[in-house]
């Protein structure tokens, strides 16, 4: 009997070690923050020649080691024909130091291009930050296009401005009289030829403009992967400008002719991020087989 008893401590004891064990393991990638790579590949016979695009968002000034070295080494290792800076890239409420240093390096190194986001509009020093950024060799994009010559290859670069830009309430530029619209009509406008097109704009969730609008490919931020997921479950608790159960939280999606890649971003911040660690986008673009 004794023995008997002894026995089934010892399972108890055994399973219950591998619950708690299963659960910190849970905890742990759950919670975890480190920097990851996501690839995506898109494939078009627009393209003589494959090139690739790292895409980042939403920074929001956070930092990745001493001097961005996390950050920047993972960008140097994919080696990338371009970068593609898709808003909130500075923050309203800290300081940009973080920022100046990955902006040093790959301004120098990479043809970049960036587009606004709410919060360098809600900074109320947008022109300011779009000074700096150009300091350091960077395209800012304004409702303009760019044609850019990678090897033997055309593609061309699209940007608007974020909508809050427009919104009288962080825009003190009060002579400014164009529209998001404007702009996105003046980008989409260059658009139809054979040339790929890839527009810059850090909503994700205005998917109506994008849906077949001459763009092959929208890349957007914004919504920080719903911050809370359970992967196959949920793809995102809570982003603004969606709410609660976004659709566009962070992934690949077609919308008609047009492809929308949404970043989950880099920020850090107090708010946790489950399941949902930063990241950093890889887009390849090669020529249909």
């Amino acid at each position: 009997m004794v023995i008997r008893v002894k026995t089934k401590q010892k399972k108890r004891y055994f399973t219950w070690g591998i619950v708690a064990a299963f659960l910190a393991l849970s905890c742990v990638t759950a919670f975890w923050q480190g920097l990851t790579v996501r690839t995506y590949t898109e494939a078009t016979d627009k393209m003589l020649s494959s090139i690739q695009i790292a895409v980042i968002t939403d920074l929001h000034d956070s930092t990745y080691g001493r001097e961005q070295k996390n950050l920047i080494k993972a960008i140097q290792k994919q080696n990338p024909d371009l970068i593609l800076l898709v808003g909130d890239i500075a923050d309203d409420e800290r300081p940009h130091d973080a920022t100046e240093e990955l902006l040093s390096v790959i301004g120098a190194e990479y043809p970049c291009y960036y587009v606004t986001g709410n919060h360098e509009y809600w900074s109320g020093e947008v022109e300011t930050i779009k000074d700096m950024i150009r300091s350091y060799g960077i395209t800012v994009l304004e409702g303009d296009t760019e044609i850019v010559q990678i090897g033997d290859q055309k593609i061309r670069l699209c940007g608007v401005d974020d909508p809050d830009g427009f919104d009288s309430t962080y825009n003190t530029d009060h002579d400014k009289t164009e529209s998001w619209q404007e702009q996105f009509d003046a980008c989409k406008a260059q658009t139809g030829d054979n040339i790929y097109s890839i527009l810059l704009s850090h909503r994700p969730e205005l998917v109506e403009e994008y849906q077949d609008s001459g763009f092959d490919l929208v890349v957007a931020g914004h919504a920080h992967g719903g911050q809370i997921r359970i992967p196959g479950i949920l793809n995102g608790l809570y982003a603004p400008n969606q709410g609660f159960f976004p659709k566009y939280a962070g992934g690949r999606y077609e919308l008609g002719n047009t492809v929308m890649i949404v970043s989950r971003g880099l920020s850090k911040s107090r708010l946790p991020r489950v399941f949902n660690p930063p990241e950093l986008i890889m887009v390849n673009i090669e020529p249909a087989k």
